[in-house]
């Protein structure tokens, strides 16, 4: 049973916010967090995924048509959540158009993944990996 929560901010060089709502148990110990991405230039939030911290689980969903990076046939991920040492994630279980699911170790997008910064148009710090190195975790 959740019995409360903690919210915890970070900003980054430019001027984006990260937004980690955790959720604790009765012996306040930390079961789930949900991330959200506040971009400087825009005044709504963006749901970047939620973080099972039992499972070491980080899941996330994507959309084709507005997520896919085209050229390189890939998926961007938050750097600053996924390379973060203190929310120990193992695994990223990626929901694709809300029909695949794919389940890969994080050490996937730490060992292959390419940094691309959008930085113009005001997105964070990401880094992608390609379709093809994600297509052979898909649960069935």
């Amino acid at each position: 049973m959740e019995v409360s929560t903690r919210i915890m901010t970070r900003k980054d060089v430019s001027g984006n916010t990260i937004i980690m709502k955790a959720y604790m148990d009765e012996n306040n110990n930390d079961v789930h967090a949900s991330f959200h991405l506040k971009l400087a230039s825009e005044n709504r939030l963006r749901l970047l995924g939620d973080l099972d911290i039992q499972k070491k689980t980080f899941y996330c969903k994507r959309k084709s048509e507005k997520h896919l990076h085209y050229k390189s046939n890939s998926y961007g991920f938050n750097w600053e959540i996924i390379n973060e040492p203190a929310l120990y994630i193992k695994k990223i279980a990626l929901r694709i158009d809300d029909e695949s699911l794919y389940i890969f170790p994080k050490s996937l997008i730490n060992t292959y993944g390419t940094f691309l910064n959008f930085k113009q148009q005001g997105f964070e710090l990401q880094r992608f990996i390609r379709m093809d190195l994600i297509k052979q975790y898909k649960v069935e």
